[in-house]
């Protein structure tokens, strides 16, 4: 596995393909690390039944979270099955979210990466279809609250439509029809493939992109070094 050393910039020239990282998660103040392929734990965690971050009244375009006119993109790569993916959107995304993107200092895109199984793609199927509704992000906290063990059947039309159904403004029955066209088949089957090309090699990534230019990736351990990254490339 290979990652950016411990002396490397906040601010790399290239592009590095892992990222490895921990989520501080206020829970007896325990830091939870977490890195890329450290999923040895298949089993289903307990759902959570309450939203973890309230994303009412910010902006949605498509897969992007917060105003479009914000200097900084905050790009993630994600499979729903990722565990340590869930780590993240319950003890980091919601300090992003709070502090920089609900206040248009910065935007969040997500860029699906769905490799770990066909469970993986059926989401991400509906991440799409969700998106074109602009609640791609309010599924993807929900799926994640809910998610299963990987590869065991656990995204099911039976749960999709629960939290389709409990999802303010998303129509399920245009969510379900529109996951089923070909554009939305075609762009969940080849995700996977455009991650991998364009150097992604696991989940969670995380990279940063200051306007027009190119992204590069960012390595951190807790919330103080996420926002540590965030305001060097609002200083930058």
């Amino acid at each position: 596995m290979a990652a950016m050393s411990p002396g490397s910039s906040n601010r790399p020239s290239g592009r590095a393909v892992v990222l490895a990282f921990g989520v501080a998660i206020a829970v007896s103040a325990a830091l939870v690390a977490v890195a890329l392929f450290l999923r040895n734990d298949n089993s289903a965690p307990a759902a959570s039944p309450t939203p973890v971050v309230d994303l009412q009244g910010i902006p949605q375009d498509g897969a992007v979270l917060g105003s479009p006119d914000a200097k900084v993109t905050l790009i993630e790569y994600a499979d729903l099955q990722c565990p340590a993916c869930r780590r993240y959107t319950e003890g980091l995304f919601p300090s992003i979210v709070d502090g920089y993107v609900r206040p248009g200092r910065a935007n969040t895109e997500f860029r699906g990466f769905p490799f770990i199984g066909p469970d993986s793609v059926k989401a991400h199927r509906f991440l799409l279809a969700a998106g074109l509704q602009s609640k791609l992000w309010e599924l993807q906290e929900a799926l994640y609250r809910n998610q299963g063990g990987e590869n065991d059947g656990w995204v099911t039309d039976e749960l999709l439509r629960r939290l389709a159904g409990e999802i303010d403004g998303l129509d399920a029955e245009r969510l379900f029809a529109d996951a089923e066209t070909d554009e939305i088949q075609q762009a969940a089957d080849a995700a996977a493939g455009k991650a991998a090309d364009a150097g992604i090699a696991g989940t969670p990534t995380l990279l940063i992109k200051i306007g027009d230019s190119e992204p590069y990736l960012i390595q951190v351990a807790t919330v103080a070094q996420m926002q540590a990254a965030l305001d060097a490339a609002l200083q930058g």
